[in-house]
C-alpha cells in the first residue's frame, strides 16, 4: 500500500510540474529580436549589419512582425539599397527595400530599365531645386525659362506656314520666292517642357572623412550622427522621344522642378506657356483699370475675352 503511494504520489508531481511547465511557457511573453537604425540612414543607402542593433519586441502584433525585417530574415535586407529614410531607432519596413534588386543596383542603374525604349538621364540639382525629401519613385515636372527681362531679348523663329514651304535642302524650288516671315517673341518666356518623368535614384552627398573629430585630450574620434545629406544628383527615366528635348532643357535657359503628388495624376497635359507679353497684360489689367491710367490698349485680365472692335 505504501509503494502504491509513492507511486501515485510521483505522478502527482510529475503532472503538477508539466502544468507549471505548460503554463509558463503559454504566459511567456513571445519576444522578437528586431534590427533598428542606430542613426538615421538617408534613402539610397546600402543596408549594412553596422548600421543596425538588435531590439527585442515582446508580445508584437504578428501581423506587423510581418512587415518588417527581423534578424530571422535579415538575409533580405543585407545588401540591398533603402528606397527611403530610415529613422534612428525605427525597423526596417519591407515595403523600404526590394529583394528582387541585387546590391549592383549601386553601379548597374540599368537594372531597373526593363523596356527597349527606356533610358535614365542624370540631372545635376541642389537642395535649392528640388529639396531633400524626394525620394525614388517620385514624378517631377521640369519647367523652362528662357531669356532675361532685363536683357530685352527676343527669339525669332519662322512662321509655320514658311517651315513647310521649304524643302529639306533648303531651296525653294517649286514654290514662288518670298520673303522669310518670322514670328518673334520678346523673352523671357517659361513653358512646362517635361511632365511626369519617374525619380529613379536619388544621390546625395557623402559626409567627408573629417567629420568626426577628436575630443580635446583624448584619442578617440566623437562619431557623427548619420543624417539625410544634401541631394547632388537626381535620375530620371525618359523615352526616345524625351532624349534631345531634356538635353535641350539642361543645356538653355534656367529650369525649375515641380514635384508631383505621390497619388496624384500622372497625365501629362498641354499648357499655353507664359510670355513678357503675358505678363505686361496681367501687370496693367490689376491696376484698377483705370481709364486715364497709363496702360495699354486692349489690356484686360487673363481670365477675361479680349474686347471686340478694337
Amino acid at each position: 500500500m505504501r509503494k502504491a503511494f509513492l507511486v501515485l504520489g510521483a505522478l502527482l508531481a510529475i503532472v503538477f510540474g508539466v502544468g507549471i511547465f505548460l503554463f509558463l511557457q503559454v504566459t511567456r511573453p513571445i519576444v522578437a529580436e528586431v534590427p533598428v537604425a542606430v542613426n538615421d540612414i538617408p534613402a539610397g543607402t546600402v543596408l549594412r549589419a553596422g548600421l543596425f542593433r538588435v531590439a527585442q519586441f515582446s508580445n508584437a502584433d504578428p501581423a506587423t512582425l510581418a512587415k518588417w525585417v527581423t534578424v530571422n530574415n535579415w538575409n533580405t535586407a543585407d545588401g540591398k539599397v533603402t528606397n527611403s529614410d530610415i529613422r534612428a531607432g525605427f525597423p526596417i519596413a519591407r515595403s523600404q527595400i526590394d529583394p528582387n534588386i541585387a546590391s549592383q543596383v549601386e553601379t548597374r542603374l540599368s537594372l531597373l530599365l526593363t523596356q527597349t525604349n527606356q533610358y535614365y538621364i542624370a540631372i545635376p540639382t541642389s537642395p535649392n531645386e528640388v529639396g531633400n525629401f524626394i525620394q525614388p519613385g517620385d514624378r517631377v515636372d521640369i519647367i523652362l525659362s528662357i531669356g532675361d527681362a532685363n536683357g530685352k531679348d527676343a527669339l525669332a523663329v519662322l512662321s509655320q506656314n514658311e517651315q513647310q514651304n521649304r524643302t529639306g535642302t533648303g531651296s525653294t524650288s517649286g514654290v514662288q520666292a518670298q520673303n522669310e516671315v518670322t514670328l518673334t517673341s520678346p523673352m523671357p518666356m517659361t513653358k512646362l517642357v517635361m511632365q511626369n518623368l519617374k525619380v529613379l535614384r536619388v544621390e546625395r552627398n557623402m559626409p567627408s572623412s573629417a567629420s568626426s573629430q577628436s575630443v580635446s585630450g583624448e584619442g578617440q574620434p566623437t562619431p557623427v550622427p548619420v543624417t539625410a545629406y544634401d541631394v547632388k544628383r537626381i535620375y530620371v527615366e525618359v523615352d526616345r522621344d524625351q532624349l534631345e528635348v531634356m538635353s535641350f532643357v539642361l543645356n538653355n535657359g534656367k529650369h525649375n522642378y515641380a514635384i508631383r503628388a505621390a497619388n496624384g495624376s500622372q497625365q501629362s497635359l498641354p499648357t499655353d506657356g507664359v510670355l513678357w507679353a503675358d505678363f505686361v497684360r496681367w501687370f496693367y489689367a490689376q491696376r484698377g483699370n483705370n481709364p486715364n491710367g497709363v496702360q495699354p490698349f486692349n489690356s484686360v485680365s487673363p481670365s477675361e475675352p479680349l474686347p471686340t472692335g478694337k
